[in-house]
């Protein structure tokens, strides 16, 4: 994965790609797997979820898959956490430390 993702306050319909990789660099095989993003505001001193979406698998062999950014994500610029979970039947795999960085949609008001 690339870090950190950059996007712009409340765009959306948009794709971010990740490809999912063990610990070796090896792409993780999604076949047969239930994939998660969950976004938190690094800010949130609740440690709440902001929203948890399903991911589109691309590729299952290759371990690349996509979220299509909804509307209402990404409402205020900062930065946010994201975690990745692949739910197969019998494991559960997790990539966390994906950071996202938020930029303010412009024109951006001063006051």
């Amino acid at each position: 994965m690339i870090q950190p993702i950059r996007i712009v306050q409340s765009d959306y319909g948009y794709q971010i790609p990740f490809t999912l990789e063990d610990g070796n660099g090896n792409a993780v095989d999604l076949t047969n797997s239930t994939v998660v993003l969950t976004v938190q505001d690094s800010q949130d001193p609740n440690q709440t979820a902001l929203f948890t979406g399903n991911l589109t698998i691309d590729s299952a062999p290759a371990g690349t898959c996509h979220y299509v950014v909804a509307s209402g994500n990404f409402p205020n610029p900062g930065t946010f956490l994201a975690q990745i979970t692949a739910a197969y039947a019998t494991e559960v795999l997790t990539w966390s430390g994906v950071t996202i960085i938020v930029d303010p949609k412009l024109p951006k008001s001063i006051n």
